[in-house]
């Protein structure tokens, strides 16, 4: 072989062997993506020991751009990986200030051009001088978005010796002015509040309406709605809309306080009613008492306590049957303190009337307040005595009935407030688990003291109207209370759920009520078929699932035909949804397709333009569009490819249906492309 020949294949074998290794060390700066030119930069020419600057530098295309810690709407942060020897520390990134990205009805929060995010390193000092440099690489991930959204990874990897001292790189001015770009070194104190629809951050610190609260973490506020600031007393106070998906009492949160020039960082504590309100216990013990005592004044509860005192006149009671009552209250408002203990111990928000968000508890509390409207007017089944009131149990003057008096009078009155009620309550909510049991048994004992006190001073029964005629007469007036709060609840229902489940449940209440009306009229088989049908009534709009609204179907843009043409002309994927309020065809289409998941996520999408035409009253934009497809009525439902092609879907949905037809219209779409 020649003597060339030989020594190129001794190097050839050597780069792929011995020097193999080396060759994978070696440094990889930079990559490209679509839309993006990434490179892993640093502030010095050398690592020394101490504190080390690195930086990831993001440069997307024009009109392209990148995203901040918290994304906002959409989107997602660029995500670091390091892989370092273990006794070098990574510090987390600095993130400049980010700008405000509009994105139809969202907004993003990010950086519309090149950024660079800055990561703190420190080196041990015994790396200083040693023969081989020191690698450091970095796992990388980011999107970049325009009116799509491209995701792309890297891993980047960087060699420096380590001196005592070195020089800055060519890159160190862009590490300077990445530094203007980063929160002030002060940072700022706050308290905060949750409410039902706000979060109220409130500061010293001077701001005005230039000046914005942006959140460290997602799905605390609402990105795409207007904040609100007022100043009183030299306190600046942000209302800033809650996100839907804060289901909890955040002890702590982390903003950016900016105007787009200056920007801070702001930690915020939980202002809890302790701090409000320094109240000491007994007092706060005898407000819960006060409340207690004036609850047995609200419409709800009134009527049957009225009717459980006549009913007590005339009977004499053991001690345990006197103290049943109280025990009853006691025992119901004491198992409300646990739930409510261990649920602050899951990390949920509670209040009283927590159980009120339930739609399923709502609906039971209208079928028996319906229940005991119905026994006030000898309409529902009942025993010969007037003994309780609302459950066929309730018969007799036994302890057990005097117990089951009190959990009732307890549930009927949960969704009433009384004065001085509300900040015992409040600061019960907040307080460690000993101060809650002790505030909710004061209000059991406000609550249970006038019935306790007929029980055990019969001479009080003066002060009541004397048995007779006109008895009944009030017996019966008094339903009308408990039918006003069915009225109630059945609203409160429609908040929480829609109106088709609204319908469910006032047919089942109608159901419920004749079916108890056969029962008091029948005997033997025919009585207990209807008791049966009375529960099927009850139990269908309790357990089946209620859709509340933030899962209603996708929200829709409002038909617009000149809108329509313009999607079209722009090449757009458009679903058309014509529907109206009194379609039965439709409710159920919203119900068992659109409101899926897979559908919302779909109908959701940048890619599809989701619009809504609703019929329910006049409007003759939207019969001259049925028309032109020949239809005299809704449901209709039209899938657009840009002005390629359209599809008409059936008139009952299904979610593969809707999910298929667009899909081949995006199909369509690249295809053309």
């Amino acid at each position: 072989m020649h003597k060339n020949t030989f020594t190129l294949l001794i190097l050839i074998f050597c780069l792929v062997s011995g020097f193999g290794a080396r060759a994978v060390a070696k440094e990889v700066l930079s990559a490209t993506g679509p839309h993006i030119y990434v490179e892993l930069l640093t502030e010095k020419s050398h690592f020394v020991p101490g504190e080390n600057l690195v930086g990831i530098y993001l440069q997307p295309d024009k009109e392209w751009h990148t995203y901040w810690r918290n994304p906002g709407d959409s989107g997602e942060a660029p995500s670091l990986t390091w892989s370092v020897p273990d006794d070098i520390q990574v510090g987390e990134i600095n993130w400049p200030t980010p700008q405000q990205i509009p994105v139809a009805h969202l907004v993003n929060y990010g950086y519309e051009g090149a950024v660079l995010l800055t990561v703190p390193i420190s080196i041990p000092a015994h790396y200083v001088n040693q023969s081989s440099p020191l690698q450091l690489s970095v796992d990388l991930s980011w999107l970049v978005c325009k009116e799509d959204c491209i995701p792309g990874w890297a891993t980047l990897s960087v060699s420096r010796q380590v001196q005592q001292n070195a020089e800055l790189s060519p890159q160190a001015s862009l590490f300077a002015q990445t530094k203007k770009r980063h929160p002030d070194a002060k940072t700022i104190a706050a308290k905060h509040e949750i409410t039902e629809a706000h979060i109220v951050v409130s500061t010293d610190h001077p701001a005005d309406e230039e000046w914005t609260l942006l959140p460290f973490e997602n799905g605390v506020v609402a990105h795409n709605e207007k904040q609100s600031l007022v100043e009183t007393d030299g306190r600046f106070t942000f209302l800033l809309p809650k996100s839907e998906y804060l289901t909890s009492t955040p002890q702590s949160l982390t903003f950016l306080l900016t105007n787009g020039i200056t920007s801070y960082q702001l930690d915020s504590r939980l202002n809890t009613v302790l701090e409000q309100n320094a109240q000491p216990l007994l007092l706060l013990m005898l407000m819960a008492f006060l409340g207690g005592l004036i609850l047995n004044l609200m419409p709800c509860v009134l009527p049957i306590l009225a009717i459980k005192a006549m009913s007590i006149q005339q009977v004499q009671f053991s001690l345990t049957d006197k103290l049943a009552y109280l025990a009853g209250v006691l025992f119901c408002f004491n198992v409300f303190a646990l739930v409510v203990v261990l649920l602050r111990s899951g990390g949920e928000a509670v209040g009283w009337g927590f159980h009120m968000q339930e739609p399923a508890v709502v609906a039971f509390l209208a079928f028996l307040f319906l229940y005991i409207a119905l026994f006030l007017m000898n309409i529902a089944p009942q025993g010969n005595r007037l003994t309780g009131v609302g459950q066929g149990t309730l018969q007799g003057q036994t302890k057990s009935v005097q117990f089951m008096t009190g959990v009732l009078a307890v549930v009927v009155a949960s969704p009433c407030t009384a004065p001085f009620m509300a900040a015992a309550m409040g600061i019960a909510m907040v307080s460690p688990a000993p101060t809650v049991f002790l505030l909710f048994s004061s209000l059991a004992l406000g609550f249970a003291i006038p019935m306790t006190l007929l029980f055990f001073i019969p001479k009080l029964s003066v002060f009541l109207p004397k048995p007779g005629k006109w008895m009944e007469s009030i017996r019966q007036f008094l339903a009308f209370p408990m039918l006003a709060t069915v009225i109630w609840l059945v609203w409160l229902f429609l908040q929480q759920t829609n109106a088709s489940a609204q319908l469910l449940l006032l047919s089942s209440l109608l159901f419920f009520a004749m079916a108890l009306w056969i029962a008091d009229i029948s005997t033997g088989s025919k009585a207990g078929i209807a008791y049966i049908l009375a529960c099927g009534a009850l139990v269908v709009p309790i357990l089946l699932p209620h859709e509340t609204p933030s899962e209603k179907t996708q929200t829709a843009a409002k038909f617009d035909q000149q809108k329509l043409l313009e999607l079209q002309n722009d090449n757009q994927v458009v679903f058309v949804n014509m529907t109206a309020d009194w379609c039965i065809t439709c409710k159920v289409n919203e119900q068992v397709a659109l409101s899926n998941e897979r559908v919302k996520e779909t109908l959701s999408s940048s890619l599809v333009h989701y619009m809504e035409g609703d019929w329910t009253n006049k409007n003759q934009e939207i019969l001259a569009y049925l028309n032109q497809y020949a239809r005299a009525g809704v449901p209709l439902y039209v899938v657009y490819a840009g002005n390629q092609s359209h599809q008409i879907l059936p008139q009952i949905l299904t979610p593969d249906i809707v999910i298929n037809a667009i899909e081949r219209a995006k199909q369509e779409m690249k295809n053309e492309h």
